[in-house]
């Protein structure tokens, strides 16, 4: 650290101080331009500083495409001065690390091609899958998988097939609906659908998808630690905002066991998908690689 005689204070603290008054005075000077609207920043003609650091200039017409059309001029000011910020934090550390990194240190052609070349890869396998990939997955497909792996798809939390009913607390058939929601007899069914197809406010049972707790906690007036304490009843009823719930939980499977094969599809159709990808870069890979082999382009001077 370098310190004066006369003020004692650090040389890169000096500069700080210099920069930051640069700044200040930058910033009004675009903030009264800036009132006419963030179009200012589309004529380049004469070009002005915003910011320097020990020579670094930072151009207006470089931050000009950073601003959304119609933004007002408060706004691009606050954005115009966070953004010169912080370019200015990374120019002053950029030149510090330039100032007390060896030379070995500092040369990063290696890393840089090696980004470029991952860059390179990445994007071309992304287009050649976008071209490629068949991402449908079938009902058989999903089974098949769940057949095979099934002693790795099992519950940690409690799942069921529920009868969802949210209706208002006040209307005339509360009560019948509160008799009959439980009620797994076909013709109770179908009434307690025909009442709530005219006066509730929601009436599902999920297309007959497997819920968790959180799932129902999206839906209903209590915390996913509730619903559990109401699991095994396999009923739940409450009250909030002028609205009675009720659920029926005619199906469940508790934790520790098999979870039902239409609770993981969407996770088995991923993982197929996922392995489909693999396997499709694995072949191009292998096709260039043998290609290459076959006409020349590639020599190998390593002996087995």
């Amino acid at each position: 650290m370098y310190i004066t005689k006369n003020t004692g204070i650090p040389r890169k603290q000096r500069i700080s101080y210099r920069m930051a008054g640069a700044i200040g005075h930058l910033l009004f000077t675009v903030c009264c331009l800036l009132l006419t609207g963030c179009h200012y920043f589309t004529n380049y003609a004469t070009d002005e500083k915003l910011a320097e650091v020990n020579g670094k200039v930072l151009f207006k017409s470089g931050v000009g495409m950073i601003f959304p059309s119609g933004l007002p001029a408060e706004d691009s000011l606050q954005m115009l001065q966070t953004y010169v910020s912080n370019w200015a934090r990374k120019q002053l550390v950029a030149q510090m690390a330039e100032q007390y990194l060896n030379k070995e240190q500092k040369n990063v052609s290696m890393e840089l091609e090696d980004y470029r070349m991952s860059l390179l890869i990445y994007r071309y396998e992304k287009m050649y899958m976008e071209q490629r990939l068949d991402t449908i997955v079938s009902e058989q497909e999903v089974k098949a998988f769940y057949n095979a792996s099934a002693h790795n798809f099992i519950l940690d939390k409690p799942v069921a097939q529920v009868i969802f009913i949210k209706v208002s607390e006040d209307i005339p058939q509360i009560k019948q609906i509160a008799k009959i929601y439980r009620s797994s007899i076909p013709e109770d069914r179908e009434l307690l659908e025909h009442i709530c197809s005219t006066v509730a406010e929601k009436y599902t049972n999920f297309n007959e998808q497997w819920v968790d707790a959180g799932m129902l906690a999206n839906e209903l007036p209590l915390t996913a630690g509730q619903i559990e304490n109401e699991w095994k009843n396999g009923y739940i009823q409450a009250n909030a905002g002028g609205y009675t719930y009720f659920v029926h939980l005619y199906r469940t499977a508790a934790v520790g066991e098999q979870a039902p094969v239409s609770y993981e599809q969407e996770n088995i159709s991923n993982i197929i998908r996922n392995k489909r990808k693999q396997e499709l870069l694995k072949n191009l890979e292998n096709s260039i690689y043998n290609d290459a082999l076959n006409r020349n382009k590639l020599k190998l001077y390593i002996n087995n």
